[in-house]
């Protein structure tokens, strides 16, 4: 882990930004806690299992949140394409233990701090207190969108709504993870993106 350089703490201020104004004073405090993992490709960030929770911004890079089921396989939850907030732990953890794993797709620069410390700075500082409820509430919003898409889009209608989300996934990301993402098999998916081209 290294220490955050100039270009990575306003990396950081324009993330936190883009889900809700807090100003570089507010958030100073806390850039003291974070320390910046160079990530490659298939490397983990978190492992089930892994405490003290963590919070993360990932600036560039690809990462894919994923659990094993009670088959062994490996089912993808979320991709988080830089620049962004990952989900959040409380999202992300039990009883302070990561209950996913994070990887990268390819390589990819994060920004890590304790889950413990924005506890500690949210009633300090009322533009950090909205910032984490924004960010909290983005994520609340989209696993709603993925839970109505789930159950009330064809698997088809599921595809081309990921790829209007991210444009370059399928060029990313093995098509195993992606169709674990979708809901569907790999053959299944190989036969949409055939039927689409």
């Amino acid at each position: 882990m290294q220490a955050l350089t100039a270009g990575d703490r306003a990396a950081v201020l324009a993330v936190a930004n883009a889900y809700a104004p807090v100003d570089g004073p507010a958030l100073a405090p806390l850039m003291r806690h974070m320390r910046v993992v160079q990530l490659r490709r298939g490397e983990p960030l978190l492992r089930a299992g892994d405490a003290p929770a963590i919070e993360c911004f990932v600036l560039q890079g690809l990462l894919r949140t994923w659990v094993g089921d009670a088959q062994g396989r490996s089912v993808t939850l979320d991709f988080h394409q830089g620049p962004c907030a990952l989900t959040p732990s409380v999202v992300r953890t039990a009883q302070g233990h990561s209950r996913v794993h994070c990887e990268a797709v390819g390589e990819a620069r994060v920004v890590v701090f304790d889950a413990q410390s924005l506890v500690e700075h949210m009633p300090v500082f009322a533009s950090v207190q909205c910032w984490g409820d924004a960010v909290l509430r983005a994520e609340l919003m989209r696993r709603a969108d993925r839970e109505w898409a789930l159950a009330a889009l064809s698997a088809q209608e599921r595809l081309l709504a990921c790829r209007a989300a991210w444009p370059e996934l399928e060029s990313l990301v093995p098509h195993r993870h992606l169709a674990s993402y979708l809901g569907i098999t790999p053959v299944s998916l190989s036969r949409l993106r055939a039927k689409l081209r």
